[in-house]
């Protein structure tokens, strides 16, 4: 007798956020749907007993993202921090995030910003998963950001990010270089 599991409505959920994530790090500066939720079902995707996370200003957030079973810790030593950029204050706080190392650059951090798409500053971006160029806009983000961003980045050493919008997803991957028009 063959043993079948059939995945829950919520495994496929977080199935399919996972797979639009890492197709929208593969096309940086492409939008990928998630399935509804947002960056709740990206958090429900990512996070287990082996991640730690840390939330900037969203105590309700940080809370339920507590139920998953990660830990909670500074933002020096998250696995992945959930914010928004929109204040050069909390540009600052993310100055601290985990780049990974020489021997080990996975061990950096993922940053999940809210963000809105098609409206703000214009970015041209260009490297791997991108032909030529692809320009986007952003608001919801200080300016201080992509200077923070480029100073962090010594590829492969560097932070992924993923820009979020609704239930509409951006990643940045570290490899991206972004031009601010």
């Amino acid at each position: 007798m063959t043993l079948a599991l059939v995945p829950t409505v919520d495994d496929s959920r977080t199935n399919a956020a996972f797979e639009e994530m890492m197709w929208a790090l593969s096309r940086p500066g492409f939008v990928r749907t998630l399935p509804s939720g947002g960056w709740a079902v990206m958090a429900e995707s990512l996070l287990d007993r082996e991640c730690s996370f840390h939330v900037m200003n969203d105590p309700d957030f940080a809370q339920s993202l507590a139920r998953s079973g990660a830990r909670a810790v500074s933002i020096d030593a998250a696995d992945y921090v959930f914010t928004t950029i929109e204040t050069e204050n909390k540009v600052a706080a993310l100055s601290s995030l985990r780049i990974g190392t020489l021997a080990y650059p996975d061990e950096a951090a993922t940053l999940i910003a809210l963000v809105r798409f098609g409206f703000g500053q214009g970015l041209r971006l260009t490297g791997p998963g991108i032909k030529d160029s692809v320009t986007i806009a952003l608001d919801g983000v200080d300016p201080s950001f992509w200077r923070m961003r480029a100073k962090a980045i010594r590829y492969p050493l560097g932070f992924d990010v993923y820009l979020v919008d609704g239930d509409d997803v951006i990643g940045l991957p570290r490899s991206t270089r972004i031009e601010v028009l």
